[in-house]
């Protein structure tokens, strides 16, 4: 019993407490429930994302695999907890910049310092993706008529 904490059960819990204050917070904004053109609720799509993560939780809560430990969590300790929040602080500093200097230069330096970190990627492979990653993303939501920030290079297209 020491080690549940580390368990999939225990991730799987962690899941819905999280969707559920999530899902509290994001119920109680005046915008999630403002209807728009098309009749759909501006809040629906966050919804239904927060309940694919409750069902995600509640799903390795009864899973056979539930008491497992995976590799990665075996070795975590206390010494460990700072990680969660500095990746929380890069994505809101992350989402700071998009807004000030648009999506194409905010997007590249976090990806690739997020690559770079986990050591997903070689360094140049990193470089690649995280250029080429977000101009995917950008042509896909422009063909989709989304609008990302543009910041800085508003002027360019």
């Amino acid at each position: 019993m020491s080690q549940w904490w580390r368990s999939n059960q225990a991730i799987g819990v962690y899941l819905l407490v999280f969707a559920g204050g999530l899902f509290a917070y994001l119920w109680f904004q005046p915008w999630t429930h403002r209807v728009m053109r098309d009749g759909f609720q501006l809040g629906l799509m966050p919804l239904i994302g927060v309940g694919f993560i409750a069902l995600c939780g509640a799903g390795m809560i009864i899973d056979p695999l539930r008491r497992e430990v995976p590799d990665t969590l075996a070795e975590a300790g206390l010494a460990d907890l700072w990680v969660p929040p500095v990746m929380l602080l890069g994505t809101a500093l992350c989402f700071w910049a998009m807004g000030r200097v648009g999506f194409l230069l905010a997007a590249p330096p976090f990806l690739l310092a997020f690559m770079l970190w986990f050591g997903v990627r070689s360094w140049r492979m990193a470089l690649v993706l995280s250029v080429t990653v977000p101009i995917g993303v950008f042509a896909f939501f422009t063909t989709l008529g989304v609008r990302l920030p543009r910041g800085l290079l508003t002027g360019l297209f």
